[in-house]
């Protein structure tokens, strides 16, 4: 190609970095508006499950309702080193715990760990839950791309971290 000068210039590789970029944004924007709920009900498999990192971060135990626990099919589950992620798969399953968040005070927390999953390369999705003989909707966030990473064969991040401790 040349420029105006006449002048070879490099191929521009701003279609393919623009597709993505641009993928990635719509991703979080079209996550990210949504009305204003009186309650969030969240399936957390990762970091924001009882007794991890987040959890404790964010007094979950004290900050919402546990609802229990489920799996919830169509989706895998995938190491990313300190943190999982989930994307969609048909033959596999995650085990999640169901949180309800509800109140002002509740729903800011809920609103914090939207905001740490959506900039997190997360975006939100709505599936359906049940818990015993309730069935409720929620939010599972999902990694946007392929993790192309290690997968959690059983779908349970807690088991997982638990098998890779290593033996004092």
């Amino acid at each position: 190609m040349e420029n105006d000068s006449g002048q070879e210039r490099a191929p521009e590789r701003e279609s393919t970095l623009y597709g993505n970029v641009f993928h990635k944004n719509l991703c979080w924007q079209r996550s990210y508006e949504r009305p204003e709920e009186k309650e969030m009900i969240m399936a957390l498999y990762g970091s924001l499950r009882e007794g991890l990192y987040n959890s404790r971060r964010f007094d979950l135990p004290n900050r919402s309702e546990f609802l229990g626990t489920a799996r919830i099919k169509g989706y895998a589950l995938y190491s990313l080193g300190p943190y999982p992620a989930v994307y969609p798969s048909e033959e596999n399953s995650v085990l999640i715990e169901v949180r309800k968040f509800s109140g002002k005070q509740q729903l800011e927390i809920a609103k914090s760990i939207d905001y740490m999953e959506l900039f997190g390369g997360y975006h939100r999705e709505y599936v359906d839950l049940e818990i015993g003989e309730q069935k409720i909707r929620g939010i599972i966030y999902v990694y946007d791309e392929d993790p192309g990473t290690e997968k959690v064969e059983k779908g349970d991040w807690v088991e997982y971290l638990k098998e890779r401790e290593l033996p004092e």
